[in-house]
């Protein structure tokens, strides 16, 4: 399959040349794929017999989705046809409906090697970085340039060409120029004479003519409407050209001065009429137009950053509710790294936004308290939107190196630079070449649902792809810890609490992934053999599954465990999966008798009192198991959501307590009169509302103490909170209301 981009001026006739010879190519059997790049939508009108083309924007403002066989038509000749489309005029970014488009090209639902081609028809006067995409490797292996022989043609043709070296590998991209003609004054001499000087060939001559006028009113290509013509030969002649595969070159663009020189002597000059010679004596003529290796290989690279595994990407069905931009994710979880640096390819407001939700969260302990300064921004201006902010990016992560020359840096990028375009990994090859430790977490806010779940996922992939060793050996006795919350500071008070049972095991942790960690350790991860989830939560899982697939690594079913039943069963399968269930019996039943020795001090502010459970679909056994165990009759427990659910509630008590699923927020006033609790427990703070000021309703932590005492220490919290009044006294004295009025 080799794939290739026909550029020119809007309005030139790219696309009726390039229809015509996808039509000539398809008469010698190749199987085409014809994809437009402009937002006029009209590349693939004569292969279509009209603008019938539902386009890749229009599906994904209307549904939200694209469906590829919704975007893509079969035409003339079985020619595959594909419309990127653009948003209304004056509005938004047509160049960010090309990215999406080359996106959707990656599916897995298209087999790109069906094609013998793939051609892109690309707007060649516009150059934000969108348009430049199909330009760079990955999408496009050759480059076609179509011109007339008018001023602003020959200059956008002159701008293509700096594109085209701008991303050209050591063997070139540009494959020839192709004049179209508009009747100028000695149109064909002056456009092989350019093509000359930029170190390239006039591939063919197309004159201007009525037949082709009358073949676009009849919505055909001219292999279509007149298949026995000379200018059908003309077309014919072209995809010959293509067929035979010649090497494409470097071009050499013109400088301002050099081509207003050009354009003087061929164009503005009505005296000029001997340009059979083609070259102004005044610039270099030497000039070879394909280089010396003859190499050539067009199969289509998929660009290092988009080849997504998906065992890490997350499922509709199990998906979180969106927390805050994939930009905010990744950083949440890159900021655990001890020795790294995130640089944030972002406005300075984003950067500010990411991390002051991580200071609104700032009780870390002393161990993490180091962490907090890892965060450095691009502070992208409105002259890095308009120019690319591709220089800008590769500044300030010289000077982060510089400053902290043994971190590993983290790029992650922002919405504006999706939108813009910038060449990321670019930066990255060309960096990395100086001795930076650098790896690129796309995180556009724009890309892939763009939510916070999906900023983590895609750090968590990143850095195991990047940093984890596939060469080192498993070692006895060592675990990892994967999916560590990143949102609350809790996880290294956690992670201490199980250690005590791992010490007692002559089990180590290697690596916490990622919490708290070093760039050596997470190298080292495969040292461990087992895999000990954080939590059981949507996130951890699909860690967990892109762990397993990527590099064979073995997970433990049982997560960090929370209260007494819930640890002794994760010490048991500790036990079993290391040999050591005597140990780990020992270990279980040390601390039974730390855990009943505690119950009769508390059983004595608990024992007789009814509560109420209300939860979001969270596992909250341990919960339930600690207040069974003080004495605490638990009415009834209501299952319900303010998000969209997460996954479903479950319970092994269920027989014990009377559970209602799917219960709504504005019936639980109802539910508290009906069953007269003393207190009510919560996962959620929606009942703030609740007439019910004399009711304890304390909120369940988020996480947790972990370990055989977890739900001894909520007990204890939770004892303080019910012997206080839940409301003060001086609210209802309406003296001293009347004396502040």
């Amino acid at each position: 399959m080799r794939s290739i981009a026909f550029y020119g001026k809007g309005g030139i006739g790219k696309s009726t040349v390039l229809s015509n010879v996808t039509a000539a190519l398809s008469a010698r059997g190749r199987r085409i794929l014809q994809i437009g790049c402009d937002p006029k939508h009209d590349s693939t009108r004569l292969i279509l017999g009209g603008f019938t083309q539902s386009t890749v924007l229009e599906q994904l403002n209307t549904q939200g989705h694209v469906s590829l066989d919704s975007v893509m038509l079969t035409g003339y000749n079985r020619i595959k046809c594909i419309e990127s489309g653009g948003p209304e005029p004056g509005v938004g970014c047509a160049g960010r409906g090309i990215i999406q488009m080359l996106n959707l090209l990656k599916e897995p639902g298209l087999d790109m090697e069906q094609f013998d081609y793939v051609f892109f028809d690309v707007l060649g006067d516009v150059v934000c970085g969108g348009f430049a995409v199909p330009m760079r490797e990955g999408y496009a292996d050759e480059v076609y340039i179509v011109t007339s022989g008018e001023i602003a043609a020959l200059y956008a043709a002159n701008n293509i060409a700096k594109g085209v070296k701008r991303f050209s590998t050591t063997r070139g991209k540009l494959g020839g120029v192709i004049g179209n003609g508009r009747g100028t004054r000695n149109e064909r001499e002056t456009i092989a004479a350019f093509a000359r000087l930029i170190g390239t060939e006039m591939v063919a001559f197309i004159p201007k003519s009525e037949l082709i006028v009358q073949a676009e009113f009849d919505s055909k290509s001219i292999m279509d409407f007149a298949p026995n013509s000379e200018l059908a030969t003309v077309f014919q002649s072209i995809a010959e050209h293509i067929e035979r595969q010649q090497v494409p070159v470097a071009p050499k663009p013109l400088t301002d001065t050099e081509l207003d020189k050009f354009l003087r002597d061929f164009c503005y000059n009505p005296k000029s009429t001997n340009h059979t010679s083609a070259v102004p004596t005044s610039m270099n003529s030497t000039q070879t137009p394909r280089p010396a290796d003859g190499s050539c290989s067009l199969t289509q690279k998929k660009p290092e950053a988009s080849n997504k595994n998906k065992a890490c990407s997350p499922s509709e069905k199990t998906r979180p509710p969106v927390q805050g931009c994939s930009l905010a994710g990744a950083f949440s979880a890159i900021r655990k790294i001890k020795d790294g640096v995130a640089v944030m390819h972002a406005p300075q407001g984003c950067a500010y936004v990411s991390f002051s939700g991580f200071l609104s969260r700032a009780n870390f302990s002393p161990s993490e308290a180091r962490l907090s300064p890892n965060l450095l921004c691009t502070n992208m201006q409105e002259i890095d939107v308009i120019f690319g902010g591709a220089k800008n990016l590769k500044d300030t992560v010289l000077r982060v190196h510089k400053r902290f020359p043994s971190y590993t840096i983290f790029i992650i990028t922002s919405c504006p630079a999706g939108i813009i375009g910038d060449d990321i990994n670019q930066v990255v090859n060309e960096l990395r070449v100086d001795g930076v430790q650098l790896y690129y977490i796309p995180t556009d806010g724009v890309m892939d649902s763009g939510d916070f779940y999906t900023g983590m996922i895609n750090s968590y992939r990143a850095v195991a792809e990047g940093l984890i060793d596939t060469s080192v050996s498993s070692e006895d006795n060592l675990v990892n810890i994967i999916g560590e919350q990143t949102l609350f500071p809790y996880g290294s008070k956690n992670c201490e609490a199980i250690d005590q049972i791992f010490q007692k095991l002559n089990i180590k942790v290697n690596c916490r992934f990622i919490g708290n960690t070093t760039i050596a350790e997470i190298r080292q991860f495969k040292k461990a053999k087992v895999n000990i989830p954080f939590f059981h939560d949507p996130l951890v899982r699909d860690v967990a599954n892109f762990l397993e697939t990527r590099f064979s690594m073995e997970t433990l079913e049982a997560p960090l465990p929370v209260g007494f039943e819930q640890t002794a069963e994760f010490t048991r399968a500790l036990g079993r999966r290391f040999n050591k269930i005597s140990e780990a019996e020992r270990v279980i039943n040390e601390a039974r008798l730390d855990y009943e020795r505690q119950l009769p001090l508390l059983r004595k502010d608990f024992s007789g009192k009814k509560a109420l459970i209300f939860s979001s679909p969270h596992n909250i056994d341990w919960l339930i198991s600690t207040m069974m165990d003080l004495g605490v009759k638990i009415c009834k427990l209501y299952s319900s959501s303010v998000f969209p659910p997460r996954e479903h509630f479950s319970t092994k008590y269920s027989a014990k307590i009377r559970v209602e699923h799917n219960f709504p927020v504005s019936n639980f006033e109802k539910a508290i009169l009906e069953e007269r609790p003393d207190f009510v427990l919560t996962t959620t703070f929606a009942f703030n509302h609740l007439p019910f000021d004399a009711l304890p309703t304390p909120i369940l932590p988020v996480l947790p103490t972990y370990g055989f005492d977890g739900g001894l220490v909520y007990a204890k919290r939770l004892r303080l909170k019910l012997k206080y009044p839940t409301i003060e006294g001086w609210r209802h004295d309406k003296k001293l209301v009347q004396g502040c009025a």
